[in-house]
């Protein structure tokens, strides 16, 4: 039976699939550790959430029991968009065997690199372009023809991820929020302003309920001047602050340093819950496969994944020094 051109490249998509999972996976990824995952298999995931019952107050006895009405909190849409690639080779380019395994092999890991470095960047840009006053397209999960979020470019609740003070988060029950600090300089004795923003001002719910807010993560661009700072903080036997010197290092493995390459601020830090507040969708794994293009005489090898992210509680993330704009 004589080999076809398409059976041909088909084993070679095989082949060259293993050089692609190899350089997948070599690469550690740093946003499944930031984010919650969850499986997809639709178009978009919507979450909303349930306000809880307000303060329970005493009543005497035969008094009339106090009632309380129960509503919805924001709803927040996930979509999963599609990245795909191909690649076009040429039928007399199939003549020559080794050409084509060596140009399949390389394409193939880079494409790895490259499906783990977007995922990267794309789960990153929360962070880089959450303190936008204007809103960002990285926050848009709409989907045309299918559904339009009521806050386009924003958190559900129609201010930036990141507010800050003045621009405040609305809760359900009235209160406002902010958990963007606009200048302040990574500091052990900072820190401690940061994460009271997030443990003390920002612990309640959307009933205005307290809530318990523990960060367990300081996140910072990698081999940034605050990520060797973070290190001395939250790694030194003693505070590193001259005004506490001598004193015992209160910092030390506290949190979780998490050093992000594809953060763009060298000078913004975050503090929060690792997997709170934070959606990523698997909605499909990168895969390559292949089909003829009889018109243009050619086979193309196609790559394609999809995936979505989306913020779901601002309460679980703190944030300085970020861009406005």
């Amino acid at each position: 039976m004589s080999v076809t051109r398409s059976s041909f490249v088909k084993a070679m998509v095989k082949d060259s699939y293993s050089y692609f999972i190899e350089k997948y996976e070599a690469i550690k990824p740093v946003f499944d550790q930031i984010f919650e995952t969850d499986t997809s298999d639709a178009s978009y995931e919507q979450y909303t959430s349930a306000i809880g019952p307000g303060a329970i107050t005493k009543v005497a006895e035969g008094a009339s029991i106090p009632r309380q009405s129960a509503q919805e909190g924001y709803t927040v849409i996930c979509a999963n968009y599609k990245y795909p690639v191909e690649l076009p080779v040429t039928n007399e380019a199939i003549d020559d065997d080794q050409k084509i395994k060596n140009l399949l092999k390389a394409w193939a890991s880079g494409l790895g690199e490259s499906y783990r470095n977007k995922q990267e960047q794309d789960h990153a840009d929360v962070f880089n372009y959450g303190g936008f006053l204007a809103g960002h397209a990285t926050f848009d999960n709409s989907i045309p023809a299918v559904i339009t979020p009521s806050y386009g470019n924003f958190l559900y609740d129609g201010k930036p991820l990141f507010a800050l003070t003045g621009n405040n988060h609305p809760a359900k029950n009235g209160a406002t929020y902010y958990n963007s600090i606009a200048s302040l300089t990574l500091s052990s004795q900072n820190l401690e302003t940061i994460c009271k923003l997030m443990k003390v001002t920002n612990a309640f719910n959307e009933a205005g309920m307290e809530v318990q807010l523990m960060p367990d993560t300081l996140l910072v661009q990698d081999g940034s001047p605050n990520f060797y700072k973070a290190k001395r903080i939250l790694e030194s036997l003693g505070d590193i602050d001259s005004a506490h010197a001598g004193v015992t290092n209160v910092w030390k493995n506290s949190l979780n340093l998490v050093g992000w390459r594809f953060l763009t601020n060298a000078d913004a830090f975050f503090i929060g819950k690792a997997k709170s507040g934070l959606k990523s969708l698997a909605r499909m794994a990168p895969k390559i496969d292949y089909y003829e293009d009889q018109n243009h005489d050619t086979q193309i090898v196609r790559s394609r994944a999809r995936w979505g992210k989306a913020p779901v509680n601002f309460r679980f993330w703190v944030g300085a020094n970020l861009a406005t704009a």
